[in-house]
């Protein structure tokens, strides 16, 4: 997937705003219909079609709604679901000898937490928040924004890493990079233990 200069998504949203197609918006910035298309999904249209398209997405992830809206996690599926989403996002044994989960998704960090504190007895003044953020981020506005999302004081962040963006779009409100860590090596062979089982189970 290619990246793109922030400025022109900047003005192909405006463009889209004030009625362009999505296929004028290719032609005159040079852009895939389909990253065109992806950067201003959420900008109402005039196109019926594009409308369609919309209602048809919410439709599709609405149908399986029904599948969490009364699922009960007890704490033996909260560990699963903490081991599946470590084995995927997790720095794993030996390489670290620390629980290390990251992620630039704030649902999927939070989500993580939710289960580690359902499923393990974990001690709340021992988890530790890192993040890696752009310069032109406001430090103090991101880290008061993770500090709620997680419900972590803010004395348990480290010093953030701060880099420069290289202008090239990724994505749209990107709040950073974010990293749960706990010192706890047992928990750690534990976690991945549960995944390398589900592995081998036949």
């Amino acid at each position: 997937m290619g990246f793109h200069d922030q400025s022109v998504v900047q003005k192909i949203r405006i463009e889209r705003k004030k009625g362009t197609s999505i296929k004028n918006l290719e032609r005159k910035f040079g852009v895939p219909e389909t990253t065109v298309s992806r950067w201003v999904r959420d900008i109402p249209s005039a196109s019926l079609a594009f409308n369609s398209a919309r209602k048809r997405e919410i439709l599709l992830k609405a149908q399986l709604h029904h599948l969490t809206g009364h699922l009960t996690i007890d704490e033996n599926l909260a560990k699963i679901f903490v081991s599946l989403l470590y084995w995927c996002e997790g720095s794993k044994h030996p390489s670290t000898s620390y629980i290390a989960f990251s992620n630039s998704d704030y649902r999927l960090v939070k989500i993580f937490l939710e289960f580690l504190r359902q499923g393990f007895k974990i001690h709340e003044d021992e988890i530790k928040v890192h993040l890696q953020l752009h310069s032109t981020h406001s430090q103090q506005e991101m880290t008061k924004f993770w500090s709620n999302l997680l419900d972590v004081p803010l004395n348990q962040f480290y010093k953030p890493t701060i880099t420069n963006p290289t202008r090239k779009m990724k994505r749209l409100d990107y709040k950073g990079t974010c990293t749960i860590k706990y010192f706890d090596v047992k928990l750690l062979l534990n976690i991945m233990g549960l995944y390398e089982g589900l592995s081998n189970k036949e």
